[in-house]
């Protein structure tokens, strides 16, 4: 019997690529990225491939891409950058 999942406001189901990225960093460690020792580098690198990987999907530089914890910080990243171009924001009437 084929499932029809349609909520997808609350979660999505993994895609097969993402389970199988996501289960060879817990199995090599999940590290923390920010730390200095050899363990946070190798998550750094990690971090920064998957960087580059979207910004090759997208056609953006990887410095522009930026990666969040979730949807609520992507979402609150996002109003406040669309708040910066509003016409009455820049003093424009």
């Amino acid at each position: 019997m084929s499932r029809i999942y349609l909520d997808h406001n609350a979660t999505s189901p993994l895609g097969p690529e993402a389970r199988g990225a996501m289960l060879q960093v817990m199995e090599d460690g999940a590290w923390n990225p920010s730390s200095p020792h050899a363990c946070g580098r190798a998550a750094r690198r990690v971090v920064e491939e998957a960087r580059e990987e979207v910004a090759r999907l997208v056609g953006a530089s990887s410095e522009d891409i930026v990666l969040t914890s979730g949807g609520t910080e992507s979402n609150n990243l996002a109003i406040y950058g669309a708040s910066g171009c509003s016409p009455r924001r820049r003093g424009v009437s």
